[in-house]
Parts: C-alpha cells; sequence; structure tokens
C-alpha cells in the first residue's frame, strides 16, 4: 500500500490526457501502465467514489475553465477495493491564449484524518494567502523542474516536503472544519 506517500499527477486539458505516477495511480486503484502513457479524465473519474464523483469533476472542470488552484479532499477506491480519503491539490495553467492547458498537482493519502466520514459534502478551498498553500505551489512547480531535468535525489526530497505540506494543509483544514461545526 501506498500509505504515507505523495502522488503526483497531470492533465493536458485541450487532448484531455491524465498521466500519474506510481503513487497517484495505486491511490486511485487504476492501471499504471496506461496512466503512464495518459488516460482521459473519465479514467481518473471512474476511480473517485459515486458519492464524490460528480462533486470533484465539476470541481475540475471549474479549475480548468477558471485556471488558478485546485483543492479538495475526497473518497476514491485503491485496486483492492478499499476507500481511502485522498488531499488533491493542483495548479491549472493557461495557454498563451488564455485558453486552459494543463493541470499538475499532488494527491496525499488522508485516511484517518479526513475531515470527514461520509460523502463529499463540503468544498475545499485554495487559500491563496496561506503559507502553507503558496509553500505547496512553490513545491509543485519545483516537483515539474526536477521531473524535467531528471534529478531522481532530488525529486524525492520535493516528494517528502510535498508529503509533509499535504499533511499539514490536511490538519489545518480538519481543524477549521471542526471549528465551523462547534
Amino acid at each position: 500500500m501506498t500509505a504515507d506517500m505523495v502522488g503526483t499527477w497531470s492533465w493536458d486539458i485541450a487532448r484531455d490526457r491524465m498521466h500519474a505516477d506510481d503513487v497517484a495511480g495505486s491511490l486511485f486503484g487504476a492501471d499504471l501502465d496506461r496512466l503512464a502513457k495518459g488516460a482521459p479524465l473519465r479514467v481518473f473519474a471512474a476511480c473517485i467514489h459515486p458519492d464524490d464523483r460528480d462533486a470533484v469533476i465539476a470541481r475540475m472542470q471549474h479549475g480548468a475553465a477558471e485556471g488558478g488552484s485546485f483543492v479538495a479532499e475526497f473518497r476514491v477506491r485503491d485496486a483492492a477495493g478499499r476507500t481511502l480519503w485522498v488531499l488533491s491539490r493542483a495548479r491549472y495553467e493557461r495557454d498563451g491564449d488564455g485558453r486552459p492547458a494543463r493541470a499538475h498537482g499532488i494527491l496525499v493519502d488522508m485516511t484517518g484524518s479526513a475531515l470527514s466520514d461520509t460523502a463529499y459534502g463540503h468544498c475545499v478551498d485554495a487559500r491563496p494567502d496561506c503559507p502553507l498553500e503558496q509553500a505547496a505551489e512553490a513545491c509543485i512547480a519545483a516537483r515539474e523542474a526536477l521531473v524535467t531535468a531528471d534529478r531522481p535525489f532530488l525529486l524525492k526530497i520535493v516528494d517528502m516536503l510535498l508529503l509533509e505540506l499535504g499533511r499539514e494543509i490536511g490538519k489545518s483544514l480538519r481543524r477549521a472544519y471542526l471549528r465551523r461545526l462547534s
């Protein structure tokens, strides 16, 4: 199992091709070879818990149309059929003409520390003024550069930092969620 790991994914929006590393692919319970080559969004969508799927996909498509950041916590089913909670954090980019072009993100297994035990019934918004969100944004950009530079050791270091940032963001989201409930 991939617990305590950070997976990464990217989406070529214009071509509707999503790619994921082995960790993200495992969390999504998807065919790793297919994801390495690229698959349409519907392949990922099929792995999202049915009660969460429409809201998450709508949020992804809204992010693609508007640009900016995407943050969501939702349930997925892994290859063994287990339900896992994941936190996804991504950044959307536009092309030179302002059209949605691509998204790059991370996926963190949050099982056991999820905001809720029920269906995706709340929105998790990116908080651009939050230092942890800013650090995550910078690390996603650094990770992309390190992949291009083919620096596996540095990539592992950035992945460890992204994992810890994901945990801290998850904790702060949980605290805010619990404050709203009380």
